[in-house]
């Protein structure tokens, strides 16, 4: 008798709601209908005889306290983090969490038969029907249970297996991820692993003869068409993957009739355009063919071998070779390490900038396999929790590790959810709640996580008064964006929790305060943000919260500015002395331009300061300083020790004030070369904002350089943008919206716009929207630039305290391109539309 039929048989009646900590009943109401419960199918499989729809399946649930329930399972689904159940059909319906579950089985039996995978004609001849599977699980009590199972599935919170009866019928049964401590399917993939020096001679001939019976058959299929690969099996298709030849993806593709000659040429074609695009992914975008159906092939024709995660266990040693974060944006998942390398599971195994990459982190060979996107992110969700990777996981605080990745797996929708529910399932009420909540902490790191993923600049949490849900919101591209909202009860707990990582005084809610997290504390990713907390009515609080730049600077070549004024910049930063500005409002990468020219002139010959607050961006050589106005430790005492600290070149952070700006143009004046920024609209607005703040026009003239002010613009999304040809009418409103404020023509812009263009005909982009973009049709920013270079007739006109409006006139003249000019500028070249550059420029 299986473990199904033992289980069925001790049962126990139903008990008391104290006996097993279970949620007060709810009132009598009319029975669910199955389509409730979502119990899924093991792939390849179906059932042949389906419960009626409107029958409720019987089933038994045994807590983790021992207590076993025998009743009716009203609403179940492996997305949900609780189980509806009634002991009889006239019982009240009760909510249990699965928490407290150990163990779920359905009591009736059902027959199941192999189902044909319809991936495509060629399916069969890869993919290949799951097998009876040896599996062992060990309880969080260390009770253990194995036996054989009929395939199985890794929920999002549980596993599933389907357990051969005597009769050949199948029990079905679910384990909780928080009741399991370890799980075992299949033969251990250690077992796998061969080198080739590992065999005897005798184990190399008959591997060798067995080869040439098979010699028309490649390393995929040998590892596809067995139940268990064996040593010999393995020994001889790495063999034979290096004796013969690899077919081209293109040639395979036509052979097995995928791709027309024609849809090929298009695609090769593409590919010429952009080598760096592999073609496989050039023909799955085309939609020419299915993703499945290209990792048959690479598989069937191509020689990468196909692996099915569902057969086997995992190396622990290669397992923790591999970042969590990293397999996760990669679609990657480590199999096993031995002499000749890793041996690595792709979702896409031809990236050979991700293998490179791969080899370079972990310092050994990648040995690349393909399998499902499905399978590798089901198998990186339990085996990373299993084995407890040192890197993702270090510094828990004692939390499952398991447990804690299955809720960051989830989508937010379903991890908020459960902060619906107390700690022992019951669905919880009004009462606040601790900062130290665990599904709280979660859920905040899952924010950060979410975050930092899709590319957010600012985290805004906005606090609503009386019951009104606290309301979660990310800025991308410069626009705001609902992500979340959260139960009101939950509304000071977020925002302590989010002082604590911040270091701030949780009891402070009358005055703003300002902190920075290191998330490497606290989660597995290094992001690093600033935090601002913000009192608002009510005795509520905001917080905002910054997700600083990345960690190395952008190359200055990639910043997207005019030929002409590049130069201009680089040959200015290469000045022994002098005042560098860039100006423009919060936001607008200030601090990256800044930090992109000091990469340009950072060289071992050169001593270069600077002072932040914060630093968000580091590099080697530089001597980085940061702002803690606490200790009195400000931008001006900063720059007054960097005086006489024998600087070449000195970063200042922001010229905030009188003092601080007097102390940077000083420094200009004795010997140095000073870079700063300024919170101004635009070049000429920031030399008569220092000339308002009581700086000398005398000094500030001969200190100036120049000033870069920017903003940054949505770019259309790359994915789908098409060009078009513009009709006369939108060309000259252009040409004359470009020469507003200049001294230019409109008749003359045409023209020259005319003399770039290919064919000498102008062409603007659109885009329709994908889902690359979120059908935006706009997917990230691009920077904008107005350059003024501080020439000897601008000087004259500084000292003069001249009007603004005669410096730009002279400016113009002299060939300064404004904001709206470069914006208009790569609208022309297709990076963005007039409407966005509007939208940013005056």
């Amino acid at each position: 008798m299986s473990a199904t039929s033992e289980n069925a048989d001790s049962a126990a009646a139903p008990v008391t709601d104290s006996t097993t900590g279970l949620a007060e009943p709810e009132a009598p109401q009319l029975p669910e209908r199955l389509e409730s419960i979502e119990w899924p199918i093991p792939p390849y499989f179906s059932i042949k005889d389906a419960n009626d729809p409107a029958e409720l399946p019987s089933c038994i649930v045994q807590l983790r306290t021992g207590v076993k329930l025998h009743g009716i399972a009203v609403q179940f689904s492996s997305h949900h983090s609780f189980l509806k159940f009634r002991a009889s059909p006239t019982d009240p319906v009760q909510t249990i969490a699965l928490g407290l579950v150990k163990s779920l089985w359905l009591e009736k039996l059902v027959e199941m038969q192999p189902l044909a995978v319809d991936l495509d004609a060629h399916a069969h001849q890869v993919f290949l029907p799951s097998e009876r599977q040896y599996y062992q699980i060990e309880f969080k009590d260390h009770q253990v249970m194995s036996g054989e199972t009929l395939g199985y599935v890794n929920g999002a919170n549980g596993l599933f297996l389907y357990l051969p009866e005597e009769d050949g019928r199948i029990a079905r049964w679910f384990i909780p991820v928080s009741a399991c401590r370890k799980q075992t399917i299949g033969k251990l993939l250690g077992d796998l692993l061969v080198e080739q020096k590992m065999a005897s001679p005798a184990e190399i001939d008959a591997a060798l003869a067995h080869q040439h019976e098979l010699r028309s058959q490649r390393i995929g299929d040998v590892l596809t068409q067995s139940q268990i690969v064996t040593r010999e099996q393995l020994q001889q298709a790495i063999s034979k993957q290096k004796s013969m030849p690899v077919l081209k993806l293109g040639e395979a593709l036509l052979q097995l009739g995928l791709v027309s000659r024609e849809q090929l040429d298009k695609g090769l074609d593409r590919q010429q355009q952009n080598r760096k695009t592999p073609l496989g992914k050039i023909l799955i975008d085309s939609g020419v063919v299915d993703e499945s159906a290209l990792n048959a092939v690479l598989s069937k024709r191509l020689g990468i071998p196909f692996v099915s995660l569902l057969k086997f266990s995992f190396d622990a040693a290669a397992i923790d070779l591999v970042d969590y974060t990293y397999a996760r944006k990669h679609a990657l998942i480590p199999l096993l390490l031995n002499a000749n390398g890793l041996v690595v599971a792709f979702e896409n195994p031809l990236e050979n900038a991700v293998i490179e990459e791969l080899q370079f982190i972990t310092g050994r060979r990648i040995i690349p396999a393909v399998a499902s996107r499905e399978e590798i992110l089901a198998a990186i969700t339990a085996e990373y929790g299993s084995f407890g990777n040192r890197k993702s996981l270090a510094g828990r605080g004692g939390r499952d590790d398991y447990e804690y990745h299955k809720n960051l797996d989830m989508d937010i929708e379903e991890l908020a959810s459960r902060l619906a529910l107390d700690e022992t399932g019951l669905v919880a009420g009004p009462t606040e709640v601790p900062e130290s909540d665990s599904m709280l902490v979660q859920l905040v790191n899952k924010m950060i996580l979410d975050a930092h993923a899709s590319g957010v600049s600012d985290i805004h949490i906005e606090s609503l008064p009386e019951n009104l849900s606290t309301r979660l919101r990310f800025r991308k591209d410069g626009t705001l964006a609902l992500y979340h909202e959260v139960p009101a009860n939950y509304r000071n707990a977020l925002v302590s929790r989010i002082k604590i990582m911040a270091q701030l005084d949780i009891t402070n809610h009358r005055t703003s305060q300002d902190g920075k997290i290191d998330f490497k504390q606290f989660g597995a990713a290094d992001i690093e943000l600033r935090v601002v907390t913000i009192p608002t009515t009510n005795g509520l609080e905001d917080v905002v919260m910054r997700v600083l730049a990345a960690s190395k600077p952008l190359p200055i070549d990639d910043l997207r500015l005019a030929p002409d004024s590049l130069a201009a910049l680089k040959h200015l930063a290469t000045k022994p002395y002098g005042l560098l500005l860039v100006c423009g409002p919060t936001g607008s990468g200030k601090t990256t331009t800044l930090h992109s020219l000091l990469s340009h002139i950072n060289t071992p010959d050169r001593k270069i300061w600077t002072v932040e607050d914060p630093v968000e961006i580091t590099q080697a050589g530089l001597r980085q300083v940061q702002v803690n106005s606490s200790y009195g430790w400000t931008f001006a005492t900063a720059m007054r020790c960097f005086l006489r600290a024998d600087p070449d070149v000195i970063m200042l952070g922001e010229m905030r004030d009188q003092e601080t700006a007097s102390v940077g143009i000083e420094a200009s004046l004795t010997g140095h070369l000073v870079l700063s920024t300024l919170h101004t609209n635009g070049a000429l607005e920031s030399a008569v904002r220092l000339l308002d703040m009581g700086m000398d026009p005398f000094n500030f003239a001969d200190a100036l350089l120049g000033i870069l002010a920017q903003r940054l613009t949505k770019t259309l999304c790359k994915k789908c943008k098409v060009s078009y040809r513009p009709a006369q009418d939108e060309i000259d409103m252009l040409a004359t919206e470009y020469c507003v404020g200049g001294t230019l023509e409109p008749a003359m812009v045409k023209q020259r716009w005319e003399a770039d263009a290919e064919n000498k005909q102008i062409t603007l982009c659109r885009s329709k929207g994908c889902a690359d973009c979120n059908q935006t049709g706009f997917r990230g920013r691009v920077g904008i630039y107005e350059f003024l270079v501080v020439t000897p007739a601008v000087k004259r006109m500084i000292q003069m305290r001249a009007p603004l409006a005669d410096m730009q006139t002279q400016a113009h003249t002299e060939g300064m391109r404004t904001l709206k000019q470069d914006g208009i500028a790569k609208v022309i070249k297709g990076l963005t539309d007039i409407t966005h550059v509007r939208a940013v420029c005056a």
